[in-house]
């Protein structure tokens, strides 16, 4: 991913954070963990339309561009100082996650973390960030809308 594509990830990621009304400090998590504010949001919005689906809950869901397939499943960027050694990948795609190990960015001098996506059961998620080599999680499910005039 280039320094564009990068910033244009960035920015898709604050805007639906922005747009969806959420504040960046998510009340529920410690200051500590590992999981982003959209993300959290992302899952919290998956695991409500399971315990309770709607036809509106849906439509929410795609409208900030997430995954509607499988909300089980939550897509997502894992930042690692290096890439996964062969024993780590297994230990996580025991776990069920899938790991889409060509796309793996390195540390590059202006970030001192990489990342990879990876499919990742959200019943897993507390299970994956509690692994060390796992620095933090961000969401991967988002959709570039075209802001300008028409």
């Amino acid at each position: 991913m280039g320094s564009a594509a990068l910033l244009m990830h960035v920015i898709s990621c604050v805007l639906a954070v922005v747009m969806s009304g959420l504040s960046c400090v998510h009340q529920d998590l410690p200051p500590d963990n590992k999981i982003d504010a959209l993300l959290s949001y992302q899952i919290r919005l998956k695991k409500e339309q399971l315990a309770n689906p709607t036809p509106s809950g849906l439509e929410h869901i795609k409208a900030l561009g997430m995954r509607v397939d499988n909300l089980n499943m939550q897509s997502v960027y894992m930042r690692l100082n290096k890439l996964l050694s062969t024993e780590q990948a297994d230990e996580l795609k025991a776990l069920g996650i899938t790991l889409y190990l060509d796309s793996w960015i390195p540390p590059v001098s202006s970030s001192s973390t990489g990342s990879i996506r990876a499919d990742v059961p959200v019943n897993k998620l507390d299970m994956l960030t509690a692994k060390d080599y796992v620095i933090g999680l961000e969401t991967a499910e988002w959709s570039a809308k075209h802001l300008g005039s028409k």
